[in-house]
């Protein structure tokens, strides 16, 4: 099952990856925040504490991020990484669709 217009994922932007790296959270992960809605159908991305989020919605955590980009990446280098964070995104909306 795909993302629908009743459930549309997010989409990332290479912003979304900065608040993450730089955010100064103990322990920060990106995850999808359900807002209201019909059945809180309505979903956005936001960075905050790995302990204060429900686990099974964390798209990607600071210290996956670090590893993956390095210390300091550049726009480009976190640009050709939001394919892979969009694609778990989408799989995530996507499953809890179901």
């Amino acid at each position: 099952m795909e993302p629908t217009v009743d459930r549309p994922a997010p989409q990332v932007t290479v912003t979304d990856i900065r608040t993450l790296l730089d955010s100064s959270a103990e322990l920060p992960v990106l995850y999808i925040h359900y807002g209201p809605g019909d059945g809180g159908t309505e979903a956005e991305l936001d960075v905050w504490a790995a302990g204060l989020v429900y686990q099974p919605d964390i798209v990607l955590t600071h210290a996956t991020a670090l590893d993956l980009l390095g210390e300091e990446p550049n726009s480009e280098t976190i640009a050709a990484f939001l394919p892979k964070v969009q694609k778990a995104v989408d799989q995530m909306i996507s499953v809890r669709g179901m």
